[in-house]
């Protein structure tokens, strides 16, 4: 049976010439491209992960992140990991490789999270255990 209607994508607003930064970043986290745009005013694009049916688009704005981490936090997508520490040290050191800002926390010890302050606009990035599901 047909599911209608069926989630598609999530668009994740980040700042100007980080396109691609981002890309990387979801590279890590076992993404790929999976669709590229014409040029336009305000460059975007697609990645996702091989076997769902859904994807993230990535899209430079000229906004100003959210300084506030209470209220940016409000906003996240979350993954799931057998180790998500693992993954957030994964990309902490990447984000210091390339000189960007870093910062993480959590809501519990199972639920973890991480922001690029200077990059992501509204939005975190959650990571949470597997076991999550079984509660």
């Amino acid at each position: 049976m047909e599911i209608s209607p069926r989630l598609h994508h999530y668009c994740q607003n980040i700042t100007k010439d980080h396109l691609q930064d981002m890309v990387e970043m979801y590279k890590l986290l076992g993404f790929d491209v999976v669709y590229t745009p014409p040029p336009s005013k305000f460059p975007w694009i697609m990645v996702g992960q091989s076997r769902l049916r859904f994807a993230i688009q990535i899209t430079e704005v000229s906004d100003t992140p959210i300084e506030n981490l209470d209220k940016k936090r409000q906003t996240h997508i979350a993954f799931l990991s057998d180790n998500p520490q693992e993954i957030i040290d994964k990309i902490r050191v990447w984000a210091e490789g390339k000189g960007f800002k870093f910062r993480d926390g959590g809501w519990s010890k199972i639920e973890r999270y991480f922001d690029l302050p200077d990059i992501f606009v509204n939005f975190v990035v959650e990571v949470m255990h597997t076991s999550i599901e079984k509660s």
